[in-house]
């Protein structure tokens, strides 16, 4: 990474250099945080959006990675998967490898002694392409369902209430596993590709967890069975959307010209719904009618990922 800043954007008058706290954090393992603490302990320009611009280099091209408020920032990653996964305890002692792809390697441990590990040729796994079957959470303005005939960010579908759609989506399809994949010594992963912003997994029924951060991968080893398998995952998104959804609609309160709420109205108190059929309310609006849509829902590719897991010696 060569540089990171964060403020308004064109105020460089009230925009941090924050190249060493991003840094550190990538340092620290971590490959994704809120943009917002970066305004942590002190916030550039309070009450305003901020941008956060991240110039770095990946595979040897430069590349630059912007985030706004309220969005998440990850470390974008190499395209080709690193083939070594992890070395950890054996069952039965000493040490094991877990790797992703064909390749030969040479390991050395910290007293000096040397291993060879040797794994042959891996079948590929194509991306599950659909169609995918998604249910939205009631009472957001999304219809009940949309059948998808391949994944894309639900900002990007042509029904409005899909498009600004906030809450939690349930994405399902059949999942096929290839047989030459299970077996002993053999692990399986799925591998959600890209999640905007957080997923709950279910595979024939079994609740494997939620992810919340990249990578979005789970271990399937004891659940997936070779041939069809039901997927079900449960991805939820910010409220950005639905808010610059809500900006379409005429307002249902007092405002003044930077947003902020001259007071709270009457049906608020009431616990009514907005008389404009707005599903948000905000005392400050962050987000106006011709903001950019962010990216949400379950974007992928998504696939079951194989590996093998080596002792020295075998293959």
């Amino acid at each position: 990474m060569q540089k990171a800043s964060y403020g308004p954007p064109g105020d460089p008058q009230r925009t941090l250099d924050v190249t060493e706290k991003v840094r550190r954090i990538a340092e620290a393992g971590q490959r994704s945080f809120a943009v917002v603490e970066m305004a942590r302990p002190v916030d550039p320009a309070n009450m305003v959006v901020k941008t956060l611009r991240v110039e770095l280099t990946i595979d040897g091209k430069p590349m630059v990675e912007s985030r706004r408020d309220g969005e998440t920032f990850r470390f974008p990653t190499p395209a080709e998967l690193t083939p070594l996964r992890a070395i950890t305890r054996g069952p039965k002692g000493g040490w094991v490898a877990e790797v992703e792809e064909a390749g030969t390697w040479e390991l050395t441990t910290a007293a000096g002694k040397t291993a060879r590990l040797v794994a042959g040729a891996w079948p590929e796994t194509p991306a599950l392409e659909g169609p995918w079957d998604v249910r939205f959470q009631a009472g957001r303005g999304a219809p009940e369902r949309v059948r998808m005939a391949e994944l894309v960010p639900l900002n990007r579908h042509t029904d409005p209430g899909v498009r600004w759609f906030s809450g939690t989506a349930t994405y399902s399809a059949t999942l096929t596993v290839p047989a030459e994949l299970r077996g002993a010594g053999r692990r399986l992963w799925l591998d959600l590709g890209r999640v905007e912003l957080m997923a709950g997994v279910k595979l024939n029924g079994k609740d494997l967890g939620l992810l919340w951060h990249a990578p979005y991968r789970v271990d399937v080893t004891g659940v997936a069975k070779a041939g069809a398998n039901a997927l079900e995952v449960r991805v939820t998104d910010q409220w950005i959307n639905r808010m610059i959804g809500d900006e379409q609609l005429p307002d249902d309160s007092q405002r003044h010209g930077n947003g902020t709420c001259v007071k709270w109205p009457d049906w608020l108190y009431a616990g009514k719904p907005s008389p404009t059929g707005r599903f948000t309310f905000t005392s400050w609006r962050l987000w106006g009618k011709e903001s950019p849509l962010v990216d949400s829902g379950l974007i992928g590719p998504v696939r079951v990922v194989g590996t093998r897991v080596l002792a020295p010696g075998s293959k």
